[in-house]
């Protein structure tokens, strides 16, 4: 989750093939150099894509500073212009953000509901619809908290939480993508459930043995990327609705933190109701 140095080779280029997303490690290998016929991507549209995967993946956080406009340039062996295009349009799309005289920073520009509100459960939304889905489930793993994520779950970043990445399809296509962080002290043995039959909801309430009260959200328009695109069938500038759920427990305890990536055109039906 803190900045990454890059490794050995002295100037790295950008990526030719996403790098798959490693949750309990904070840092991952400098960029490969593509090959000449990568296509017709653009210089620039490629940084941008790999500081994008790199805001997206949590290597990058909010208020973060990036490095300078020549140090990328150095970094990636481009020109300043380049670099200068790419970082414009991530500004465009409310990734980064710029303030005079200090740099440019990751924005964090999600709208909010105040906390109060009923946790929004999909399989819940999907059920009502009257849709039949399918979960898959990616990856799940117990690890140290990174330190975003330990901020998020009022929880020292030494502590495990457990790790879930699903997508649920309907009709055989991916609707979303949904990745989660549970600690563990407040939900023990959560994470030997099966999540392809048991609801998540269910599964917290049964091993925390408290019931699941409120949420915070927030949420913003946003473009898959590279790896969710992949995981969700569409292009990586295929727009998205990015979902944000901090949830808590009947004593106030923080039981998960979760990103939930809506394909576009999908419809959500839940209740949002003040306590």
């Amino acid at each position: 989750m803190s900045d990454h140095k890059p490794s050995t080779s002295n100037k790295p280029a950008l990526p030719n093939k996403p790098a798959t997303a490693v949750p309990n490690k904070s840092a991952v290998a400098a960029p490969n150099k593509p090959a000449t016929a990568a296509g017709k991507t653009s210089l620039h549209a490629q940084l941008a894509s790999d500081l994008r995967e790199k805001i997206y993946r949590h290597e990058l956080v909010s208020g973060q500073r990036i490095a300078s406009e020549h140090k990328l340039a150095k970094r990636y062996s481009l020109s300043r212009g380049t670099v200068r295009k790419a970082i414009s349009a991530l500004i465009e799309e409310g990734l980064l953000k710029t303030v005079q005289g200090s740099g440019t920073f990751v924005a964090d520009h999600a709208l909010s509901h105040p906390a109060g509100v009923r946790p929004l459960s999909f399989a819940a939304s999907l059920h009502q619809q009257g849709k039949e889905f399918q979960t898959h489930l990616l990856a799940k793993e117990v690890l140290l908290a990174p330190r975003e994520v330990a901020q998020h779950l009022n929880i020292h970043p030494s502590e495990n939480v457990m790790f879930m990445r699903r997508v649920r399809s309907v009709d055989g296509q991916p609707v979303m993508c949904q990745e989660s962080w549970c600690p563990l002290r407040e939900c023990p043995g959560i994470d030997e459930v099966d999540f392809t039959q048991v609801a998540a909801f269910d599964a917290v309430e049964q091993c925390s043995g408290r019931r699941i009260k409120t949420a915070q959200m927030r949420y913003v328009a946003r473009v898959a990327g590279r790896q969710h695109g992949e995981y969700l069938a569409v292009d990586e500038t295929a727009p998205v609705l990015l979902l944000i759920q901090t949830i808590f427990l009947e004593d106030g305890a923080i039981i998960e933190w979760s990103l939930t990536w809506l394909k576009a055109g999908q419809e959500i039906l839940g209740t949002a109701t003040q306590e």
